[in-house]
């Protein structure tokens, strides 16, 4: 049996912490071992609540930044991964990936190292001393999991990193938590008598809800509800937006919530205005609920999702008539069950799961 270290800064309510947290809990338990490697002392573990109890978690609790305390993280890395002795070290967070790949040298050499990229670095990541780690230390990794065409590009051609390392493995949905999520009774209410449309995620510049709120401003009828579900630094600014619109009436923030499935089921659909994204997890949970999704063209393996006329759209927000394009997609008959069943027969953990015990 295989020790696997799946190694994350905390487990908070990310997309790229609910796919590791799906991982640990569909891992094959007669073959590998699941271990979870928690870095930072503070910050959000709420999926822990969600993992086995078989799990085995580790904590380093650092406290200071990963980017000025690395040293710290690969010395006590060293010290777990000599007493515990794992088969594998699964790193799941892009910049920590970066940081760390110089310096997988100093583990032992039996030891399987891999990386599961969690974002396009090439648009995502701002600090030129970690794109110089992506460009000269990233293939350093035994194996890199990248989630769609766009990631896998983006990381051979622009930090020159060989197909043979890369290894594209779209990202699982776990449908029976979904909907067990699904079965608990929230009273969540939604308007009658207006389009609801949600928006799900950081409140954040990659998110594009700035660009979403100035969109739907300059629809001529204002036959919808818009509602956000997240928390982010953009908050206070894009509140801010929906006032000088004066659009106070047809969008709201309900910050984090426990349970989106209820919101996602009950939407008639999700808005996706990304910048750019990895692969988003809310898309395939969006489908899963049988709700379509009309997504910004941004880079991230949308078009690997969303299916045009039949689970949802794809068009540029920016470019265009967006009026005439947001109209169409709601004159769009869409079939809920369809959606439902054709995500779950693509994306399920189960149909999934395989291919990340091959490489491990």
């Amino acid at each position: 049996m295989k020790k696997v270290f799946f190694i994350m800064p905390n487990l908070g309510g990310g997309g790229g912490e609910r796919i590791i947290s799906i991982l640990l809990n569909n891992l094959d338990r007669s073959k590998f071992e699941p271990h979870l490697v928690i870095l930072k002392k503070d910050g959000s573990n709420v999926f822990l609540k969600d993992l086995w109890e078989d799990v085995i978690v580790h904590n380093l609790e650092i406290k200071l930044p990963i980017r000025v305390s690395f040293p710290l993280l690969i010395y006590r890395m060293l010290i777990l991964s000599r007493q515990k002795k794992p088969d594998v070290l699964f790193f799941g967070s892009g910049q920590i990936n970066a940081l760390i790949s110089p310096f997988l040298f100093l583990f032992p050499q039996h030891i399987k190292k891999i990386a599961r990229e969690s974002n396009i670095p090439s648009i995502f990541e701002k600090y030129l001393i970690i794109r110089l780690f992506y460009k000269y230390f990233y293939k350093n990794f035994d194996r890199i999991i990248v989630q769609s065409d766009d990631m896998f590009n983006d990381l051979h051609k622009n930090f020159k990193i060989s197909e043979t390392k890369l290894v594209k493995i779209n990202n699982p949905v776990d449908v029976s938590y979904v909907d067990h999520k699904l079965s608990i009774d929230n009273h969540i209410t939604l308007s009658k008598y207006k389009i609801n449309l949600l928006a799900v995620g950081r409140l954040t510049y990659q998110k594009g809800f700035d660009i979403l709120i100035h969109q739907m401003a300059k629809l001529s009828e204002k036959n919808f509800y818009l509602t956000f579900l997240g928390e982010g630094e953009e908050r206070e600014s894009l509140e801010k937006m929906v006032v000088k619109y004066d659009i106070q009436d047809n969008i709201c923030f309900k910050g984090n919530v426990g349970n989106p499935y209820k919101y996602l089921q009950m939407a008639d659909a999700l808005i996706l205005s990304s910048r750019f994204e990895g692969f988003p997890n809310v898309v395939l949970e969006s489908l899963v609920c049988g709700t379509p999704v009309l997504a910004n063209n941004c880079l991230g393996g949308i078009d690997e999702i969303i299916k045009p006329g039949f689970n949802g759209d794809i068009f540029s927000f920016q470019k265009g008539d967006f009026e005439s394009k947001f109209n169409r997609f709601f004159k769009t008959k869409f079939n809920n069950l369809e959606i439902r069943t054709d995500a779950i027969h693509r994306f399920r953990v189960e149909n999934k799961i395989k291919q990340f015990e091959d490489q491990l």
